[in-house]
């Protein structure tokens, strides 16, 4: 695939994230997921749903945000407030997340 190509396809998923069905949702967050640097463009959106969406969604933006990885800098603020959410699997995946986006600001944290 071209890098057109794939933007193009990046932003068709970050439109699905945005789908008022949850199942599709979780199929474009999980394609997301997969393409790690590439989706860095649905940060923003997934940031938004971690900061307003449903236990679902919150769930959901963290476990991707945590895949996207590095590229998902900009979601450590969003994610440290995660971190007190009242669901302990928003909870979960948060801690996880900012552990794949920054290990070592996690380990000097720690320390």
């Amino acid at each position: 695939m071209r890098s057109g190509d794939d933007a193009r396809n990046v932003q068709g998923l970050i439109e699905k994230l945005q789908d008022p069905q949850q199942v599709v949702r979780l199929h474009a967050a999980t394609v997301l997921g997969t393409l790690g640097d590439a989706a860095a463009a649905a940060v923003p959106v997934l940031v938004a749903m971690l900061e307003a969406g449903d236990v679902h969604d919150r769930r959901l933006a963290a476990l991707t945000l945590g895949e996207i990885g590095p590229a998902a800098e900009q979601a450590i603020p969003t994610l440290c407030d995660a971190v007190d959410d009242e669901d302990e699997g928003v909870v979960e995946l948060a801690v996880s997340a900012l552990e794949a986006i920054d290990p070592t600001d996690v380990d000097e944290e720690a320390a």
